[in-house]
């Protein structure tokens, strides 16, 4: 269980279901919403990404090739989880993003949010963070 789940303000992609969202605001008391259910279904990526710098919610998604995409070419982002599995069920994407959220607790607890960040996760387990952004890019 998270020590301090106001910390973190999560958005989930379309690709997922928006049911993910409300079971991490019931279960770990997640500031968590869905893109369908802030009218955000017709919007393309960049006004995703938008939505959650202005809202201060890290995305997360299973669109991986366009949102590293995204998230090369912007400043500044709030950070996204990109699902490395596209295909799951709705109860292992709750798994795999519960999964997420103690693996970003752990960072913040050792002083790293996830600006400009991405964390690459899989069913699996395995996951990694990355700083991801145009001027990270640029000093690689």
């Amino acid at each position: 269980m998270l020590k301090d789940p106001q910390n973190i303000k999560l958005l989930i992609d379309e690709d997922l279901s928006p049911r993910v969202a409300h079971l991490l605001c019931e279960q770990l008391l997640i500031d968590s919403i869905s893109v369908r259910d802030r009218g955000l279904l017709s919007s393309n990526d960049p006004e995703v990404l938008e939505y959650a710098f202005q809202e201060d919610r890290i995305l997360v998604t299973a669109n991986i090739r366009d949102f590293e995409q995204l998230a090369r070419s912007y400043e500044i982002h709030p950070g996204i989880v990109l699902i490395r599995d596209g295909s799951l069920l709705r109860e292992e994407q709750i798994i795999i993003v519960k999964n997420a959220i103690q693996a970003i607790e752990e960072e913040l607890k050792d002083g790293r949010d996830m600006i400009n960040r991405v964390l690459y996760i899989s069913i699996d387990g395995t996951k990694k963070f990355e700083n991801l952004s145009a001027s990270s890019v640029e000093k690689d």
